[in-house]
């Protein structure tokens, strides 16, 4: 269900005027390397910019390339997280909100 809070952001993202782009082998959103995933965000609007990096954790301590496992997702500006919690609990769809808004 990773992959849907990961679309459920993007579309927020998106409706906050960002632009996400990436710059991985396969040019891929969802492209894992190093147990990360790096997105660039551009703000056209406020000439904002800022740099996401999921982090992905096995709950064994193994290394993983598996979405099911991204724990939280940072943001390089102010150290701000999200962390990944059910995507229908009112706790997500909260902390998405606000997570978005502090890009700004």
């Amino acid at each position: 269900m990773s992959r849907a809070r990961i679309i459920e952001l993007i579309n927020c993202l998106e409706d906050a005027g960002w632009l996400i782009s990436c710059e991985n082998e396969e040019n891929s959103l969802f492209f894992v390397d190093s147990e990360k995933i790096e997105w660039h965000l551009l703000n056209p609007c406020n000439k904002s910019e800022v740099d996401l990096v999921f982090y992905l954790f096995d709950p064994l301590g193994n290394r993983t390339e598996k979405l099911s496992d991204i724990l939280y997702v940072k943001e390089s500006k102010n150290a701000t997280k999200l962390y990944f919690s059910k995507i229908d609990s009112k706790q997500w769809k909260t902390e998405l909100k606000r997570f978005v808004r502090s890009l700004s």
